[in-house]
């Protein structure tokens, strides 16, 4: 048989070869057609690496791609160990009739000879070749040893309970010089694809980060019979993706249909498209509103400025420290005005508890002595001295009802407590939830989003990521909502004691 064409070559190989489902006609039938690859498809075959992770569209044919690709080795060189991991037993199949119909296809000389079949596996005798596909759901996922080729497809829908140890026995038994793809679209912020991806694009682990917007897909246009108008919004997508009003139409219907939820099943960004899940803490659709006002605010060293100091406006600190390590955690310090709730300026370092103390001393004094509320743990301890001992005249105390003498006991700073950690996250999700406080630090609204739920009562942060700034504007705000310091408040709340 004359091959002409390179046969090691999948750009050539795939689209020459493979056979494809067409397009539905109107009784929902389809024809077979040779796979053309899409711009998608061709993109991240010429651009894939030995770790991948890619975040995309849903429906945006990646897996087909991706597919695709390992299938033309598959079918074309020995020794080839494959697995494919999907989220369901439906898409399973699914792909698995894929690959058949791939290899059913092919021209006779080019069709390796398989010798044993079964509703998970295909193996090629004369190559030594195997592929084995099988769904996350699955209690008897069998993973084998010395795999060289790992597709993991939708990851952010597999079960919970099992991702993390099911992405780390498939992981391990891929070598270096083996390929590892993950691909999802996105489900809300935390869980296995989440912190894989956010950790990768941090350059935290060894993952090439791929995003592919909806436009990707040719298949996101509608027809339009006339000349649309567009909205600002509309006119900065057209300026910088070179968007027609056909893939414009898609969008408008779909936002119709889906509302803010369009943002995740489409995203657009792959900052604000991790909407909710059930592990999220705080509303994903009010953090997207948010991302929209981001400014950088003025930076003044360790100091951003949103808004600086109004003359008679009250103000608030709150303030978590850390122990200034170069590996360790943020200090960080969050200005909001208790009039309007604005945050308005912040302090975040990674400097010694004293020196962190005196920069919050200073920051403080600049607005209006504002009310300092410090977390009393460890290095605080260090903090709150150091204020107490420049006579800072605005300190926050926490009180604790003292049963062996029946009085009210008072101590300096704010004691997160078993009992305030729930009110002070339930009070912040509310808060955001309304659109109650204006804000526009885009490191808050990171560390928000990778804020979950780690079973019950327990939270977490993104794996590789922070809490400080969180924390430091969720002290501030609770003690915004409990102290008579809001203007909007009429009734006297003891929580503070001015020294």
């Amino acid at each position: 048989m004359e091959i002409g064409f390179d046969i090691t070559n999948p750009l050539e190989y795939i689209p020459r070869l493979f056979v494809v489902l067409g397009k539905a006609d109107s009784r929902g039938i389809s024809d077979r057609v040779l796979m053309n690859l899409w711009p998608l498809q061709e993109h991240y075959i010429k651009n894939r690496t030995h770790r991948d992770i890619i975040l995309k569209s849903r429906q945006a044919g990646s897996s087909t791609g991706i597919l695709a690709d390992n299938s033309h080795v598959l079918f074309t060189v020995p020794n080839e160990r494959q697995i494919i991991i999907t989220h369901d037993d439906e898409t399973s199949v699914f792909l698995l009739q894929t690959v058949q119909r791939f290899h059913r296809n092919l021209p006779l000389e080019l069709r390796p000879a398989t010798d044993w079949k079964s509703g998970a596996r295909i193996r090629f005798p004369k190559l030594d070749s195997y592929i084995y596909i099988d769904s996350a759901k699955s209690d008897a996922v069998g993973i084998g040893h010395g795999l060289t080729r790992a597709h993991l497809s939708e990851v952010a829908k597999w079960p919970s309970r099992k991702e993390w140890q099911l992405y780390a026995d498939i992981s391990q038994t891929v070598p270096l010089g083996g390929f590892i793809t993950i691909e999802s679209t996105p489900k809300g912020r935390g869980g296995l694809f989440y912190d894989l991806y956010t950790s990768a694009k941090k350059g935290e682990i060894n993952y090439k980060v791929f995003f592919y917007a909806w436009w990707w897909d040719i298949t996101c246009r509608l027809p339009v019979t006339e000349k649309l108008t567009y909205t600002t919004e509309e006119q900065q997508l057209v300026a910088r993706y070179n968007l027609s009003p056909e893939q414009i139409a898609f969008r408008r219907l779909k936002i119709s249909e889906l509302g803010d939820y369009f943002f995740q099943e489409y995203p657009e960004s792959d900052i604000d498209c991790w909407l909710s899940s059930e592990q999220s803490v705080f509303d994903g659709i009010a953090i997207r509103r948010y991302l929209q006002q981001v400014q950088p605010g003025r930076g003044e060293g360790i100091l951003t400025v949103w808004k600086d100091v109004i003359g008679g406006e009250k103000y608030i600190i709150g303030a978590d420290c850390a122990g200034g390590m170069p590996k360790g955690d943020y200090s960080v310090a969050s200005v909001i005005r208790a009039r309007g709730n604005e945050y308005v300026a912040r302090l975040r370092c990674k400097m010694p508890p004293d020196l962190f103390a005196q920069e919050v001393l200073r920051l403080a004094n600049h607005y209006n002595q504002a009310l300092i509320a410090v977390e009393r743990e460890m290095h605080g301890f260090t903090v709150l001295h150091i204020l107490m001992e420049n006579n800072y005249p605005n300190l926050y105390y926490h009180q604790d009802y003292d049963i062996m003498s029946s009085s009210v006991v008072s101590q300096p700073g704010f004691k997160t407590t078993l009992k305030s950690k729930p009110l002070m996250i339930n009070f912040l999700a509310a808060v955001l939830r309304a659109g109650d406080i204006m804000l526009w630090s885009q490191n808050f609204l990171d560390e928000a989003s990778g804020y979950t739920w780690d079973g019950e009562k327990k939270t977490r942060k993104a794996a590789g990521g922070y809490d400080d700034e969180l924390d430091a504007l969720m002290i501030a705000e609770y003690v915004r909502e409990e102290t008579p310091l809001a203007a909007e408040k009429k009734y006297p709340v003891m929580s503070y004691i001015r020294l």
